[in-house]
């Protein structure tokens, strides 16, 4: 059973995609439209026929290039008007949804399926690779025989320790200010011009 959000959002891209057919002279016939929103777990009898018509008489493939082409494009028209926000929140809202729009558009890389919030994303892991190695690097030195045989002096030992640990913090430190110097320079804002 579908919740009022996920009907909604449906609702919304599925005209959305219909008008911008329309708009490039693409028009969607009955079933074309009924795929669009189709999901087998609450399909009305007209939908599982449209279904079935749709699975033995229509090349999925160039259905779904026309919808991912028809969805790009009115996708960037609304973000330009500033409709991001509803776009978003659609999108979002049926991400994890089993219905043929939903696969359409984790296809076409328009939306992914969100990462559970028990994972981590491993773009955001990649960033703290270098610091976690520092820090095992320090705990090798400080609290292994191999760290006394490579910093046989203690208190060399303490200050190596010390630069392992504090170096992912000053490299972000570092990495920050920089960006926020390259933001703020007139060379960037030229740029970007």
């Amino acid at each position: 059973m579908s919740t009022p959000s996920v009907v909604k959002a449906r609702r919304f891209l599925v005209n959305r995609i219909v008008d911008q057919a329309k708009r490039a002279n693409l028009a969607l016939n009955e079933v074309e439209t009924h795929m669009l929103g189709f999901s087998a777990a609450g399909a009305s009898a007209a939908e599982m026929q449209a279904a079935a018509v749709f699975e033995r008489d229509y090349d999925k493939e160039k259905y779904e290039a026309k919808v991912s082409r028809l969805f790009r494009d009115v996708y960037e028209l609304d973000k330009s008007l500033g409709r991001a926000e509803i776009w978003e929140q659609s999108l979002d809202t049926l991400a994890n949804e089993d219905m043929y729009l939903a696969v359409i558009l984790r296809k076409s890389g328009l939306r992914q399926a969100p990462v559970p919030w028990y994972l981590p994303k491993l773009s955001s892991l990649r960033e703290f690779v270098p610091g976690i190695a520092m820090v095992l690097a320090g705990i090798l030195v400080a609290f292994t025989p191999i760290g006394e045989r490579l910093v046989p002096d203690p208190v060399l030992r303490v200050v190596v320790v010390l630069c392992c640990w504090l170096s992912p913090w000053l490299i972000s430190k570092l990495g920050k200010a920089h960006s926020d110097e390259e933001v703020g320079s007139p060379d960037a804002s030229a740029h970007e011009r």
